[in-house]
């Protein structure tokens, strides 16, 4: 029997749940669907083709595929001023952008950057539609991909989404129905239509523009129904919202908004939210501890939080933006309605500083014996929160143990640390 894409990647835990390879199986034997874990996976049933192989031909975790330095050598070496860097991948520009009008700045993620490509992408007419993420009133399934026509459709995908959705039934659609499409997506999501595109005619021609979003990991439903249970006891949930601003406080001291599936039930702010539901790993696909592309390398845009001091302590929000193209250079250029400003490739990576540094622990490990220990720890945590019946007694005993080790290794590092500073001044 043929090896096939639920043997090699679902029964082996490294499966995202992008449902790129539902999408492309030609005789329709995979559906996307949650699993107890609260992620999408194919589910297989009768029919599949003997010599077939599509399937397992565009999924982002199957290691003989080409991977994202190669995939992005072939879409963006020949661009005029092309620049490389090592972490950041191919790019023409490095930007920092944030809307100038602040309630629709606030209302958006980051700097509102997102929001503001979308629509200059319809206005423009570079493409007819958008796909993205919008937010449903459906307790079962929280968010989704959406198709969009029209810049006032694009008001309810405003703001940042940390909920599994796959996109099986918007490339269905892109397959039915002509024109030309832009569509945001995580790096492994991107990764995974690259592939598609080299199969598809389709797909290669009728998807214009990948915007990607910079991601440090996934996280299952888990994370929001736990979250909810805290923040107002029920997971019975009809909407959520991650990351409220705070006004006179940093950009990464957010709170969270929930909605009860409950009649005149009305939006909860939740202002206690704590960190270790992110850093721990708590609710993380184990397919994430597999992906070492921090920066959406294969997508046209790259798009993510400004988290360097200057920035940080501004609570309206700064985007940092990759531009991979000419044509979407052109953009960014005489608009009257966002501040625009180009920021160093070095100072885009010491952004994302945490999340690439941890992305490198997972793929390629360590020698620093007290990371080495936290990494188990975490993967402990990660595979524990997968369980049906979660065990937080015993995450938060795993937590402390991380914490006292960081403690430890911080104050180890110390010399090291205070010798690159010197060094960094030029003394």
């Amino acid at each position: 029997m043929k090896p096939n894409i639920i043997e090699l990647v679902v029964n082996n835990n490294t499966c995202i749940g992008c449902g790129v390879c539902d999408t492309i199986c030609p005789v329709n034997v995979l559906n996307m669907d949650f699993n107890s874990v609260g992620l999408y996976e194919p589910i297989e049933s009768e029919g599949c083709l003997d010599k077939c192989t599509l399937c397992i031909d565009v999924c982002p975790f199957i290691p003989e595929n080409n991977n994202e330095f190669e995939i992005s050598t072939k879409l963006y070496k020949n661009e005029i001023g092309i620049n490389y860097h090592k972490e950041l991948g191919y790019f023409v520009e490095t930007l920092e952008i944030h809307k100038k009008d602040l309630t629709d700045r606030l209302k958006s993620a980051s700097g509102g950057a997102g929001n503001f490509i979308l629509t200059t992408l319809l206005d423009s007419r570079i493409v007819d539609k958008i796909i993205t993420v919008e937010s449903l009133s459906n307790s079962d399934k929280l968010f989704q991909f959406n198709v969009f026509s029209s810049s006032e459709e694009l008001e309810n995908t405003k703001g940042s989404v940390y909920y599994p959705t796959d996109l099986s039934e918007v490339l269905d659609y892109i397959m039915k129905n002509d024109g030309d499409y832009a569509i945001t997506v995580l790096p492994c999501y991107a990764k995974a239509i690259r592939l598609a595109q080299d199969k598809s005619i389709k797909l290669r021609k009728r998807i214009k523009v990948l915007i990607g979003l910079v991601c440090g990991q996934m996280k299952t439903k888990k994370f929001t129904t736990e979250l909810s249970k805290l923040a107002i006891e029920t997971d019975n949930l009809i909407e959520v919202k991650y990351r409220i601003k705070n006004v006179n406080k940093h950009s990464n001291q957010y709170s969270l908004k929930f909605k009860k599936s409950s009649v005149n039930s009305k939006m909860i702010e939740w202002t206690k939210y704590s960190n270790k539901f992110w850093t721990s790993r708590l609710f993380t696909p184990l397919a994430c501890n597999n992906c070492i592309d921090t920066f959406a390398l294969t997508a046209d845009i790259s798009l993510m939080d400004a988290w360097l001091p200057e920035y940080i302590k501004d609570y309206r929000g700064h985007t940092l933006v990759i531009v991979r193209t000419n044509e979407l250079k052109k953009i960014f250029s005489s608009q009257k309605d966002i501040s625009c400003e180009h920021i160093s490739a070095d100072k885009v990576l010491e952004s994302q500083k945490g999340v690439v540094e941890n992305k490198h622990y997972f793929v390629y490990g360590t020698y620093n014996p007290l990371k080495k220990i936290i990494i188990r720890l975490k993967i402990k945590i990660q595979k524990l929160s997968h369980d049906e019946v979660w065990n937080e007694k015993l995450t938060d005993k795993y937590i402390l143990q991380i914490k006292i080790l960081e403690k430890l290794n911080g104050w180890a590092s110390l010399p090291i640390r205070f010798i690159n500073k010197i060094l960094k001044k030029g003394f």
